[in-house]
Formats: C-alpha cells, structure tokens, sequence
C-alpha cells in the first residue's frame, strides 16, 4: 500500500499547534545542532527530541523508525568514516596509513548526533502537520506561494515515488529477479530493470500534475484558502519556551561550553 503523506493523526499537545509555532521549534533545534560540537551535547538535543515525540506528540519510536529507516545509512556512514578523517588525538588503531583516533570517534558521534537530532526533528514537523496547514504556516512568514507549493509537491511525492520502487521491487522479485545476492557490480545492474520503469513513471506523474495544476488556475490570481490559520497562547506561549532555549544554547556556548579543541 501507497502512502501519500508522512502525517500521523494523533491527539496531542504538538498536533493541536500552530505549524508557525512548530517551524519555530524546527528551526531552533536546527540552530541548536549546529551551534555545538560536542558528541555529549548534540547527544543531549537528539534524546531531547526523541522525548518530544514520544511524550508531546504521542508518536512510537518505533513509527519513526519506520519513516526514517532508509536514511538510517547515512547516519551511521557518518559514525563509520569520520573517524577516518580526525588523525588528531591519542591514536588507537593504526594499520598503514590508516589511522583512527579518539578525536575521530567523537567526532564521528558528534556527526552523527548532529545529524540525526536534524533528521528526527524535521520528521516531527511532518508527521504532526498536514501538509496544507504546513504550506499555509510558510505563507504567513511571507514565503511566496509557488516554493511553498514546490515543497509541499516534494513532501507528497517522496513517500509516493518510495512505495512505487518497492511495488516495482516487488513485481521484479517475483520474476526471479535477484537484488540482493551476487557480487556487488551484478546487484548493481540488477536494479536498471527497477530504476527504468520508475523514471517512466515519474515522468507520468509530472505531466498529469503539470496538466492538473494548470487546469486549476495556477498563476492566475490571488489564492486563497478555505481554511485558516491563528496563534493561540499555547502558541506564543511554546515560541517563546523555544527561543529562551535557544538563547540559553547560544549563551553556553559562547562561554566556551559544548566545544571540541580540534574542530
């Protein structure tokens, strides 16, 4: 089965926000991982947001996990190289010129903190927010309508074009078509019969929302909404929460907290 939007519908206190107040929260996580280096620090922000959807969104870990599985990889490549790349510190492991410190291991845990705090953050605005009412929240800080449309074109049809490949992945199985055995260049030239018929089918999709957003007037006129958007005190109350924490962070920060000497 196709899913069409990563929104999870879900009574709590995160869901019944403003999405403005929820770009807030977004954003000052974001500044709040860049902000630091320190594998103790950003581990602190990644658990932080873990409690927020676990506890002020009502969401399962474990349904997360689902929606960010397949960028799993990435996140755990950056806790496998890193440590490649930091030949500062007392080194711990050394074949030829291959070398790994301590200085790479926290530094690959703080990339991968970093990394996933962001990735869980950004997952929590979309699975608490329609994707309307996220369209709607960017318009109201004067985001031009057509990149607020351009995104949330991308928020629809990434989960789209996903269950499309593992439909297709699905039908070439059943051919006898194996992926996942054989040397490495065979499973890659096994995937051309999965990757043709998926950008024949993105193509498709193109042309029929190209025709669909033309046939509804797109460009023509000012647009309005059936539905619209207020902050409540709940909202002002959580925006302001936020932004003390964020000024907190940069506090401690500037006085030399959460850094690392090498970075």
């Amino acid at each position: 089965m196709i899913k069409y939007s990563m929104y999870v519908k879900e009574s709590s206190f995160f869901h019944s926000l403003d999405p403005r107040t929820k770009i807030i929260i977004l954003a000052s996580v974001f500044g709040l991982a860049l902000l630091y280096k320190d594998p103790l620090y950003l581990g602190s922000i990644a658990i932080f947001v873990l409690v927020m959807i676990r506890f002020l969104c009502k969401i399962k870990i474990r349904k997360l996990l689902t929606y960010i599985r397949p960028i799993l990889p990435l996140v755990l490549m950056s806790l496998l190289l890193w440590p490649f790349f930091q030949p500062t510190g007392k080194i711990l492991f050394e074949y030829w010129k291959i070398s790994v410190s301590e200085d790479g291991i926290r530094m690959g845990l703080a990339m991968t903190f970093r990394i996933f705090a962001i990735i869980t953050a950004t997952f929590l605005l979309l699975m608490t927010t329609l994707q309307r009412d996220l369209v709607l929240g960017l318009m109201k800080f004067k985001i031009p309508y057509e990149y607020c449309l351009t995104l949330a074109i991308s928020l629809r049809y990434v989960p789209t074009l996903a269950g499309i490949t593992y439909t297709i992945m699905d039908a070439q199985r059943s051919r006898g078509l194996e992926l996942d055995k054989g040397p490495i260049f065979k499973r890659i030239r096994n995937y051309i019969p999965i990757i043709t018929p998926l950008i024949i089918g993105s193509i498709r999709m193109a042309e029929e929302l190209a025709i669909a957003i033309e046939s509804r007037g797109f460009g023509y006129g000012e647009r309005t909404f059936l539905k619209e958007i207020s902050l409540k005190r709940r909202d002002y109350a959580t925006m302001t929460i936020f932004v003390l924490i964020l000024g907190v962070g940069i506090y401690i920060r500037l006085l030399g907290y959460g850094n690392m000497a090498f970075v």
